[in-house]
């Protein structure tokens, strides 16, 4: 995960954190700890983050998020995983992850889909496989086998 807030040398990181429909800029509880550990997940659970809930696959679409909860403020971690860059960002409540994760549903629900085209099997899912073969241009006999051109 990375943090796109520029770093003043010798200071505190930085984090974004979005409460009662505002993003500020606060101490970032995860990059702050006293520990010296390398493994990005180990210092979000050290941090008392852990998983709450997960969209996408990262090898089947390009936009991945993980979500990590906690009982203190900020309560919420919020880690979009791209292709090439990741970001993270905190909700303050639960209100607040649920407005964010509102506001991504688009993006999410889309991510989704697309990962379920990408990994649908045409011969046991009739509709998407008839979806798939207009895509590609293929066609099908009545009992369903493929029609060589």
């Amino acid at each position: 995960m990375t943090n796109s807030l520029p770093q003043e040398p010798g200071q505190p990181s930085q984090g974004w954190v979005f409460s009662a429909g505002e993003w500020t800029k606060m101490e970032d509880p995860v990059m702050n700890q006293p520990e010296d550990e390398s493994d990005v997940e180990e210092l979000i659970k050290s941090a008392g983050y852990r998983s709450w809930t997960q969209a996408g696959s990262a090898l089947a679409v390009p936009l991945t998020l993980a979500v990590w909860a906690r009982a203190e403020e900020p309560s919420f971690l919020f880690d979009l995983d791209g292709v090439d860059h990741s970001e993270w960002f905190y909700a303050a409540t639960l209100p607040d992850a649920l407005v964010l994760l509102n506001q991504l549903a688009p993006t999410l629900q889309a991510l989704t889909i697309t990962e379920q085209v990408a990994q649908a099997d045409p011969k046991s899912m009739s509709v998407l496989g008839d979806v798939l073969d207009k895509l590609h241009g293929r066609r099908r006999d009545v009992g369903g086998r493929l029609i060589s051109d």
